[in-house]
C-alpha cells in the first residue's frame, strides 16, 4: 500500500515528528557504521530499533551522502559510529555497482514489508552534492565558473546516477524519498538556477512518489525556487524559522524542520523542551509542518535528549 505524507498526517492532532536520526542508534546496538551500511539485515534492525525505541512517525534509512559518490569511484572512510566521509575524490567518473547500494535497496524492501501503515522513507543525494562528493566541491565550483560546459556535463552524468538509484529505491517500496542537497545552499540564486535546480527537477520528475528536498545550511534565498522543482516539501536548517519559511512557501508544501542537531547533542533536556516549544508554537494551526532536525543528529547524542525532543513535539497540538 502506497502512503503519501500529506494524506497520512492530515488526521494528526499533534505535530508529526520525523527527525534525521540514525547514527545515535549504532552504539546502543553495538553495530558499526560500515557493518550497518553493508548489511541490509543490520540496517533494517537499526531503522526498526529507531522507530520502536523513539516512536517516530516514519521508518527511515540512515542518511549517507557517500552512496552515489562511491558508485562513481570515490573512496570512502568509515569510522566507528559516525556518518561516512569521502576520503579520496576522482578526476573521471566511472560507474560501479557497489555492494552498499545493493544493501540499501534490500533495506528499503525489508522496511516496506515490515511497515504496514507507516510511511517508509529513504535518502538519495542531490545531483550537485553528489557531484561535489565525487570530484570535490572546490573543483566543482571552480568548473562552474571557469568551465561551465564541463561542469554541466559532469552534473548531467551524476544526475543520471542519482535518478537511476532513486527509481530503484522507489521500486523497492519507499513511500517518499528525501533528496539531500546541502551543498546547494552554498550557491547563489543564479548558480542554483543554472547548476542545481534543473537536475533536481529531472530527478523528481522521474519519480512517482513524493520527494522531499533537504537543503541544510543558509538556504532561505532558495526557498521559492525549491518549490518549483516538483518536490512535495523541503527540509530546512535551524537558521530559517519555520514561520518565516511558511510565509515564503505555498500552502500545503510540506516543511520539515528544524531543531539544531548540535544543540540537541549538547543542551540539557529542560532547555530542549523549551526550545522545541519556541520552534513550534508560531506554526500552530499549520498542517504542513513536520517537526524534524535541521540536519543529521550526531552519533554522540544521548537517547534522553532525543526522546525529550520527540516527546515534547508529540505533546504540542497543531491546533
Amino acid at each position: 500500500m502506497q502512503i503519501t505524507l500529506r494524506e497520512h498526517f492530515k488526521s494528526f492532532e499533534r505535530f508529526p515528528v520525523i527527525p534525521i536520526l540514525g547514527y545515535p542508534a549504532l552504539p546502543a546496538l553495538k553495530i558499526t557504521t560500515q557493518e550497518c551500511l553493508y548489511n541490509s539485515e543490520k540496517h533494517f534492525n537499526v531503522a526498526k530499533y529507531i522507530f520502536q525505541e523513539y516512536e517516530i512517525d516514519s521508518l527511515l534509512t540512515l542518511l549517507d551522502l557517500t552512496v552515489e559518490a562511491e558508485m562513481l569511484g570515490a573512496q570512502v572512510n568509515y569510522t566507528l559510529y559516525d556518518a561516512p566521509q569521502v576520503k579520496r575524490h576522482v578526476n573521471e567518473l566511472k560507474y560501479v555497482e557497489t555492494e552498499k547500494k545493493k544493501e540499501y535497496i534490500k533495506t528499503v524492501k525489508k522496511l516496506k514489508e515490515f511497515s504496514e501503515d507507516v510511511p517508509v522513507g529513504a535518502y538519495t543525494t542531490g545531483p550537485f552534492t553528489a557531484a561535489g562528493q565525487t570530484i570535490g566541491i572546490e573543483k566543482l565550483v571552480k568548473l562552474s565558473y571557469m568551465e561551465p560546459e564541463n561542469a554541466k556535463t559532469i552534473l548531467e552524468e551524476v544526475t543520471e546516477t542519482v535518478k537511476d538509484y532513486a527509481r530503484e529505491i522507489e521500486d523497492a517500496g519507499a513511500d517518499y524519498i528525501i533528496i539531500a542537497e546541502p551543498t546547494s545552499s552554498l550557491l547563489s540564486l543564479e548558480h542554483f538556477r543554472k547548476y542545481s535546480k534543473p537536475n533536481l527537477k529531472s530527478v523528481i520528475m522521474a519519480l512517482k512518489k513524493e520527494a522531499i528536498l533537504h537543503v541544510c545550511g543558509k538556504s532561505k534565498h532558495l526557498l521559492e525556487e525549491v518549490q518549483e522543482t516538483g518536490a512535495a516539501g523541503v527540509s530546512i536548517d535551524q537558521n530559517i524559522p519555520l514561520y518565516e519559511a511558511s510565509k515564503v512557501l505555498k500552502k500545503g508544501f510540506l516543511i520539515f524542520g528544524n531543531y539544531s542537531p548540535v544543540n540537541l547533542a549538547t543542551e540539557k533536556p529542560n532547555v530542549i523542551k523549551e526550545n522545541v516549544e519556541i520552534m513550534l508554537n508560531p506554526v500552530k494551526g499549520m498542517e504542513n509542518i513536520i517537526a524534524s532536525t535541521g540536519c543529521d543528529i550526531p552519533a554522540k547524542t544521548s537517547p534522553e535528549n532525543i526522546k525529550t525532543f520527540i516527546n515534547t513535539v508529540k505533546n504540542i497540538k497543531r491546533k
